[in-house]
Order: structure tokens, then C-alpha cells, then sequence
């Protein structure tokens, strides 16, 4: 007899339990989305008896209609002044750059990520040949992190194998040398090209076809396939293509200090541009005094399907602007962040934003 209440209050027990876990049609569905900005700043405090300055960023939310800085939360790398900043979820990793301007700070800074984004320190990659880093990119098949230096006499690009679990000086698996000394600054991969911006006259974009299944360990001056130059661009340095919604972004001002006068051009068919030749247009320019665009380093687009946003770090306005990408002309920012420390009097300059947005 007592078997059977027993078996019967196991029943019961089991029933309660199968509508528990049941979701209610009434219950809102569960947002998976993810839109995480890692902004990274330039600011470094030598004094070490002093307060050490945030040097990392995240808006965790950034596309949140109401409060882009909704859930912020702050890191402190061991940077000595951050400069560019790059996520890629394959590797589960924001490696940093350092804008230290005392002397070369020749590293790449590893920071894990956790579930929510959260930041922890990681072994950096030593190598004396990263004197000046700017762009970087990681391909998670090849397993490589490409990334640009600029020195006063040359223009490299420099690929560390397997970076994941670099912790100590390794040599270099390839090195390219740009055959034009220029004065080159962010990196992407399209298929199996190699898409880089560059500042100064004639600035734009280059695109080396097929340069990352390349094996040779040494590869000097190999012409672009394509070069697209932007007309009446200043200092192009920032880039985002978007190859899911087709469209590509580039940020340029004109230095005139506090007067500078910042632009975002964007390109609605990147396919196109990439099959183009010479000068390429901007289907719409984000710029004038609504905009608060000054000097505009670094842009992203915002790559899931049908999104709405692009982000632009600006280093003389010290703030991140957000726009739609829809955008054109005199318009106001949709979301400003200005990033401040407890106990710093100061307005700390972004130098390099990295987005990572899934669904």
C-alpha cells in the first residue's frame, strides 16, 4: 500500500514539474542578441602611486534604443595607453594595442572574455617588431592574427601563428612589406583578400586578393589588386565592411584641431566597390556641426542582418557617437557616450572600437 502512494506522489511529482518547465504563451521571448562595444583608450597614468586610468571600456548593450551605456563596465589592461582594440568570437579573445608615448610598447595585450563579456587579463604576445600597431584582424580557420605596424621607414603587415596561446616571443609566421610607405591604419579579411585603409592624399582602401592562403614566410612589396582612392579625403583611417548587409564605412576629418571637421562616408554596395577601379563615391557622408564629429579615428558597423547602427570613435571630441546607418548630412548623434573615472578630472580620449554583435 505504501508503494503505491508512493509510486503515486512520484506521478504527481513528475506531472508538476513538466508544466513548471513548460514556457507560457503569455511569456516574452528570450533576447539572445548580443551588441558588446570594446572601446579602448589612449589615456596612461606613468605615476604608479597614483589612481591607474580605465583603459578599456565595454557598453554591453550599446544598441539599447535609450541609454547606450546601459550595464557599462570598466577594465584596466596592462596596456601603457590603449590604441587599437580588436574582438573576434572564434577566438574568444580583444587583443590591444598600446599607444604609449614614452617609448615602444611592443606588445599585443590578450584579454579573455567571459559569457556576458566580462574582461580578464590574459598572457600578452611580446615582439619587438610591434612598435606602432594599428589595424588588426584574426582568421579562425587559418588561426593567424594579422596586424599592421607602421615605422618611419617601412610599412608592414605582421601574422603571429596560432595567438591564442602565444605567451612568449615567437618568430613572425609571415611578414609582409607594403610595397607604398604609406601611411596605412585599419585591416579586415574578405574571403581571402586582404582589405586595408589608407590615410593621406589619394586615401581610400587597398585590396590584396588571395594574400592570406599565401605561404611564403617573407613576401616584399606585392602590388595591391586594387587600389580605390576616396575624392577629397583627408585622413582616412577607421574602416568597417559589412559584408552581411553590404556596405562599407570609413572615417576622415580634416586636423585643424579643436576646428577639425570629421566625416563618415559610407558605401551602401561594398561588392561593387570591391570590383571597382580608381575614385569611389560615398553613397551618403555623415558630417557637420550636429554631428560632433571632429577627428573620427575608428568606425563600426553594426553587421547583423537588417541592423540599424554604426559606431564611430572620435579622439578630439573625446566621445563614441552612434548614427543609423541611414544617415546622411547634418545629423545628430543617436547616442553619445563620454567615458569618465571616478576620481580622474578628466574626459578620456577613445582610440580604437571593436563591436561584436550576433543573434
Amino acid at each position: 500500500m505504501k508503494l503505491r502512494y508512493l509510486f503515486a506522489l512520484l506521478a504527481v511529482v513528475t506531472l508538476m514539474g513538466f508544466y513548471s518547465c513548460e514556457k507560457d504563451d503569455d511569456e516574452p521571448p528570450v533576447n539572445k542578441s548580443i551588441s558588446r562595444l570594446y572601446i579602448s583608450y589612449s589615456d596612461f597614468n606613468p605615476n604608479t602611486s597614483q589612481t591607474k586610468f580605465n583603459n578599456v571600456a565595454l557598453l554591453p548593450f550599446s544598441d539599447d534604443s535609450s541609454k547606450m551605456d546601459l550595464g557599462l563596465q570598466t577594465f584596466t589592461s596592462n596596456a601603457k595607453g590603449g590604441r587599437s582594440i580588436y574582438f573576434n568570437p572564434s577566438a574568444q579573445l580583444v587583443f590591444q594595442g598600446s599607444d604609449y608615448y614614452l617609448a615602444a610598447d611592443t606588445f599585443i595585450y590578450k584579454l579573455g572574455v567571459g559569457e556576458t563579456g566580462v574582461l580578464n587579463d590574459k598572457a600578452s604576445i611580446p615582439q619587438n617588431r610591434l612598435t606602432n600597431v594599428r589595424g588588426m584582424v584574426f582568421h579562425p580557420s587559418l588561426d593567424k592574427l594579422y596586424a599592421i605596424n607602421i615605422r618611419p621607414d617601412s610599412s608592414m603587415l605582421y601574422v603571429m601563428d596560432r595567438p591564442r596561446g602565444l605567451t612568449s616571443s615567437q618568430r613572425m609566421g609571415q611578414q609582409f612589406k607594403f610595397n607604398e610607405n604609406a601611411d596605412y591604419w585599419d585591416v579586415t579579411i574578405v574571403k581571402h583578400g586582404l582589405v586595408v585603409s589608407k590615410s593621406g592624399t589619394n586615401g581610400g582602401i587597398e585590396i590584396y586578393d588571395d594574400l592570406i592562403i599565401s605561404r611564403d614566410s617573407t613576401i616584399n612589396s606585392r602590388n595591391p589588386s586594387k587600389i580605390l582612392t576616396v575624392a577629397n579625403a583627408n585622413n582616412i583611417q577607421g574602416m568597417s565592411v559589412d559584408t552581411v548587409n553590404n556596405m562599407l564605412a570609413l572615417t576622415d576629418f580634416v586636423d585643424n584641431g579643436a576646428a577639425s571637421v570629421g566625416r563618415i562616408l559610407i558605401f551602401d554596395d561594398y561588392s561593387a566597390i570591391s570590383q571597382a577601379t580608381g575614385t569611389i563615391t560615398p553613397t551618403r557622408i555623415i558630417t557637420g556641426v550636429n554631428t560632433k564629429l571632429k577627428q573620427p579615428i575608428d568606425v563600426e558597423l553594426d553587421f547583423r542582418k537588417d541592423s540599424k547602427y554604426v559606431y564611430v570613435a572620435d579622439k578630439e571630441s573625446k566621445a563614441v557617437y552612434r548614427f543609423l546607418k541611414t544617415d546622411n548630412g547634418n545629423v545628430a548623434p543617436n547616442g553619445t557616450y563620454e567615458h569618465k573615472q571616478s576620481g580622474v578630472n578628466r574626459v578620456f580620449t577613445p582610440a580604437g572600437i571593436s563591436l561584436d554583435a550576433r543573434n
